[in-house]
């Protein structure tokens, strides 16, 4: 945190240190349960903006297999998760924290929680998951041939900061090599078909 003792107290690792304890005092829960959010932030039209994706109320009040133990199976979290889809839908809000305060709310320090007084998060669409069976071993194949990246939008969304534009040179050269070791075609897909096939 201190660099042993050389560095300045304004460059100590406090504020990342604490970050990482909060994060390791998250009990392990059900993905549905769980919250996902841009550390870094984007662009949102006009404005600077996080984005965060979190349950719909009344979809988690229905989650049966609410707690995961990861030390049960050797895969515990897939398997709750194909379980809970192949019973009932579910549905997730998509949230936009917009920027009101550069200074308290700072786009190139990704450690800083935005606070939520400054500027409340607001659902502004549902990301709804049909019910559906997505046990089978083909599925996961389809998903370990992806690549994922925060670059993968329009102009209009695109990510703000050095974070974010460091992760998109390392995000590319991630999938080069594991798409290298894994023997698999690297193509990036251009409509919804070609990774889930039609739908029904």
């Amino acid at each position: 945190m201190t660099g042993k003792g050389t560095l300045d107290q304004d460059n100590w690792a406090s504020d990342e240190f604490l970050a990482f304890l909060r994060l390791s005092k998250t009990p392990p829960a059900n993905v549905l349960l769980s919250s996902y959010w841009t550390m870094g932030a984007v662009r949102h039209g006009d404005y600077i903006a996080k984005v965060r994706i979190t349950p719909d109320p009344s979809a988690a009040a229905a989650v049966i297999r609410r707690d995961i133990d990861p030390t049960s199976a050797a895969e515990v979290f897939r398997p709750a998760l194909a379980a809970e889809l192949q019973e009932r839908p579910y549905a997730f809000d998509i949230q936009v924290q917009l920027c009101t305060d550069l200074a308290r709310m700072p786009v190139e320090d990704t450690t800083v929680e935005w606070p939520e007084q400054l500027s409340p998060s607001v659902t502004v669409a549902k990301l709804r998951l049909p019910q559906q069976d997505i046990s089978e071993p083909e599925n996961l194949e389809k998903m370990d041939a992806l690549s994922f990246t925060p670059w993968r939008v329009t102009a209009e969304h695109a990510p703000l900061g050095n974070i974010m534009r460091a992760r998109k040179e390392v995000y590319r050269q991630s999938s080069i090599e594991r798409h290298k070791l894994n023997k698999q075609p690297r193509t990036e897909p251009r409509s919804i078909d070609e990774v889930l096939g039609p739908v029904q």
